[in-house]
């Protein structure tokens, strides 16, 4: 009886001691985005270019300082949930694997761009940043009965930095993706030109619909992909390309108001509930 009692004990010993290195995991990989950062700055080959000057869905250089903050709220989520006080969280340890892969995927990302900013190989990060933010945000609201009994500080940063790093790289992608099209020689005005950068407003446009749908309307998820798209405007309005600003506008009120229509959705489910 009592070897069945200590195997079990050996079993959970192992059990807490893998979840930890989980969640250290986790707080590596978010303070290796700041060592990255610092990497590329002294060691790049190629710095980043931004504003209508690179092209005109560029947000001009002062919006990427969001980084800052994008990286320090993922920071602060990785020191909290490593917490002794929250061992026991089934979503917190299912995090795990996702976050470590967008915040790795950032150092990843800017290794790429010092190849080159153009270079198709940030597309392929990028897709998998997005895929991996996709894969987190239908973890938490597949447990948001747990996260209602965190506290505060846990539930604001986890909503916070998941909202913020999933509705800047969401868009990012799309906006990498027109400067590698423009890279291969694309025409940015013209005919063709403003069809296919339409194209790219319109999958950013759905792209930020889907990830809405999939937060159950996320206010930080909502307001930092505007923001994005507010920078693209800027740009491609300074740049004459109104085309352009007529569909980023569009694009921004169709990302707000399915925010509110899911919002109000999930308020009726819950009052009916």
């Amino acid at each position: 009886m009592s070897s069945s009692v200590e195997a079990s004990q050996a079993r959970r010993g192992v059990r807490i001691d893998r979840r930890l290195v989980g969640r250290a995991c986790v707080v590596f990989f978010a303070v290796g985005q700041l060592v990255s950062n610092l990497a590329f700055t002294l060691w790049s080959p190629n710095q980043l270019r931004s504003g209508v000057e690179f092209s005109p869905l560029i947000p001009p250089g002062a919006m990427f300082s969001i980084w800052a903050v994008i990286i320090t709220a993922s920071i602060l989520w990785s020191i909290l949930q490593l917490r002794p006080a929250v061992r026991e969280s089934p979503l917190r340890d299912r995090l795990v694997a996702p976050l470590s892969v967008v915040y790795a995927g950032f150092g990843v990302w800017l290794a790429a761009a010092s190849l080159g900013q153009q270079s198709p190989l940030t597309l392929v990060v990028f897709v998998v940043i997005v895929a991996a933010h996709v894969v987190a945000w239908r973890r938490i609201t597949a447990h948001r009965e747990e996260v209602a009994g965190w506290r505060r500080i846990d539930r604001t940063v986890l909503y916070l930095s998941e909202g913020l790093y999933a509705g800047w790289t969401s868009i990012a992608l799309y906006l990498n993706v027109a400067t590698v099209v423009q890279a291969t020689g694309a025409p940015i005005e013209g005919g063709w030109g403003t069809t296919w950068q339409l194209l790219v407003v319109a999958a950013a446009a759905g792209t930020a619909v889907l990830f809405v749908v999939i937060s159950h309307g996320s206010i930080w998820y909502t307001a930092t992909a505007c923001y994005a798209l507010v920078g693209a405007t800027i740009s491609s309005t300074l740049g004459g390309f109104t085309a352009l600003a007529l569909a980023l506008g569009i694009g921004i009120i169709a990302i707000i108001g399915s925010t509110i229509t899911v919002r109000a959705v999930d308020r009726r489910r819950t009052r009916v509930g």
